[in-house]
This record gives structure tokens, C-alpha cells and sequence, in this order.
């Protein structure tokens, strides 16, 4: 199995790449290096500098390494700064997951694991209990 990471240089990206690695899988990574760091992966892990968006760059990724899976964990995470910059989370978390994942989809990758986060159920009544998938959907910012 070929592993697409997109992320992969970031802090869970690259402990991702580090399992996947140590498991034997051949690991590929595509990270815009906004927030990850080349130091954080084995140096034998190829690595593509830019967007995940860049549909011809993914195309190639996908083509020259036979990618077979992609984790996705390329999204924007600071709560605080999705509400001081909506546009610019709705477009790196949704606009570009969805270049993404037709990337994949034209490309017959036929695993695709999108990183998620419970920031999509707010802050619910149960909040005591461990959040469940099937919780009612109430974010409470543009990062959730």
C-alpha cells in the first residue's frame, strides 16, 4: 500500500507518517510547510512542497507513487483564528478538501481518510460524556 498524507509534516500528520513508516507502508507526503516541518518525518519519506488544491500536482503525486490510500490532515486548525478569518478556513477546510477529494476520486485512489474534529458538535448537554458520532451537529465557530 501507498500512503498519501497531506499534512504530513504537521504534528499529527507526521506521527501518522511515523506508523505508517514503521509499518513498512511506502509513505508519500504532500504538506505547504505553512505549519509543518521536514525535520518531523523520516528522512527517506518523499516529500511534494505545495497545495493540496494544485489538482495537476495531486494528479502527478498519484500517478508517479501508485497512491493507493489518502489521510488528509491538511486543514487549519486554530479555533480562535477561524473566527477572525472565516473565509480563509472555509476555503482551506472545505474549498480545498473538496479539489481534494475529486483529485482522488479521478485518480481511483480507492481509500480516503478525512480527517475530522468533534469542534462539529459544539458543546453538548453531555459534555460529561464522551461525545458520540450520532450527536446533534451544533458548531460554534468556522473551524467547527
Amino acid at each position: 500500500m501507498t500512503v498519501l498524507v497531506t499534512g504530513g509534516c504537521g504534528y499529527i500528520g507526521s506521527h501518522m507518517v511515523w506508523n505508517l513508516h514503521d509499518a513498512g507502508d511506502e509513505v508519500v507526503i504532500v504538506d505547504n510547510l505553512t505549519t509543518g516541518f521536514r525535520n518531523q518525518i523520516p528522512g527517506d519519506v518523499k516529500v511534494y512542497v505545495g497545495d493540496v488544491a494544485d489538482q495537476e500536482l495531486i494528479k502527478k503525486v498519484i500517478t508517479d507513487n501508485g497512491i493507493t490510500a489518502i489521510i488528509h490532515f491538511a486543514g487549519s486548525i486554530v479555533v480562535p483564528e477561524s473566527v477572525t478569518n472565516p473565509l480563509d478556513y472555509y476555503s482551506n477546510n472545505t474549498v480545498k478538501s473538496r479539489a481534494l477529494i475529486e483529485s482522488a476520486v479521478k485518480g481511483n485512489v480507492p481509500h480516503f481518510i478525512f480527517s475530522s474534529t468533534a469542534a462539529v458538535y459544539g458543546n453538548p448537554a453531555n459534555a460529561d460524556k464522551p461525545i458520540q458520532e450520532n450527536c446533534e451537529l451544533a458548531p460554534i465557530s468556522p473551524y467547527g
